[in-house]
């Protein structure tokens, strides 16, 4: 492909050579004829791709008059460099259907174009949304709704009954029937081996745009809202509810019943015993906030 037609499917001005592309990569290890992207402006970054005038760089606005090299000035240059990667490089779904070592139960309602992999268990009344992709020896228990284009990594396991007891007189744990349901939004990504429990009563909810990692427990009666980010080894206790465009970091734990406001940012190993208000950073065991 050329450099005019990223241009063009970027809809922003090319400065330079019309180049022929033929792959992508990062500037550490970029060779002729690649696309890369710079997404700070540093002096050194300018030097070095003038000085390699065969590669098209999609970089900051800073950049501006300041390069040899062809490129593409982008107010947000990873964002417009995903963009091209999932446009021109990243292959497409072509697999669909149900694989034949997979279980589908009696009920089950199944969009278009869904992929379901090898070994998996889909119970009955799963309602699955067009476009979704299930890897291999994913768990789908009954009375899970999942939107369309939502991707299930290998090894999930969504609305298994959660972790509920009550003592009894005799302080032996009895336990607590979990009898609710799943909701799982659109453009919903889980990773694999991540747990997503079914609520006690009601319903666990995860929103449009929520993107979990692998190794994720999210409990019964959880409400993650949308855009919310959760990276890896997080547990969340049950009743946990989580406002829109939050970043949970690495092996973050939350107390049941936290609220987590809109727009915060949960730090590495963070354990959260207290409610957290909107547009907060909180760090440390117990944490804290560090700023607003």
């Amino acid at each position: 492909m050329k450099s005019s037609q990223i241009s063009q499917f970027l809809k922003l001005p090319l400065q330079g050579e019309d180049l022929e592309i033929k792959t992508f990569s990062t500037l550490a290890e970029c060779t002729p004829n690649t696309v890369v992207f710079a997404k700070k402006y540093s002096e050194k970054n300018a030097i070095f791709l003038s000085e390699n005038n065969q590669i098209l760089a999609i970089v900051a606005l800073e950049y501006a008059g300041k390069l040899n090299c062809p490129h593409i000035l982008s107010e947000n240059p990873r964002m417009d460099y995903l963009r091209i990667l999932q446009e021109f490089f990243a292959p497409k779904q072509t697999q669909f259907g149900i694989h034949p070592t997979a279980v589908v139960e009696i009920g089950v309602q199944i969009g278009k174009e869904v992929y379901i992999g090898a070994n998996c268990y889909i119970g009955s009344q799963v309602i699955i949304g067009d476009r979704t992709y299930i890897h291999a020896n994913v768990v789908i228990e009954s009375e899970t709704q999942i939107g369309h284009d939502c991707c299930i990594k290998s090894g999930a396991i969504i609305g298994q009954a959660g972790f509920g007891f009550e003592r009894d007189s005799n302080g032996v744990p009895q336990p607590f029937p979990q009898l609710g349901k799943i909701k799982i939004g659109n453009y919903v990504h889980i990773g694999a081996n991540t747990c997503v429990d079914r609520a006690a009563l009601g319903t666990t909810i995860i929103d449009d745009n929520v993107k979990i990692d692998n190794l994720v427990h999210i409990a019964h009666n959880d409400e993650i809202k949308e855009n919310t980010l959760i990276t890896a080894g997080v547990v969340f206790s049950g009743g946990v509810i989580v406002g829109k465009n939050s970043w949970i970091a690495p092996n973050v734990c939350i107390k049941e019943k936290m609220q987590i406001g809109k727009n915060s940012f949960l730090g590495l190993g963070a354990v959260i015993i207290r409610d957290v208000a909107e547009n907060t950073v909180v760090v440390g065991n117990p944490a804290k906030e560090l700023k607003i």
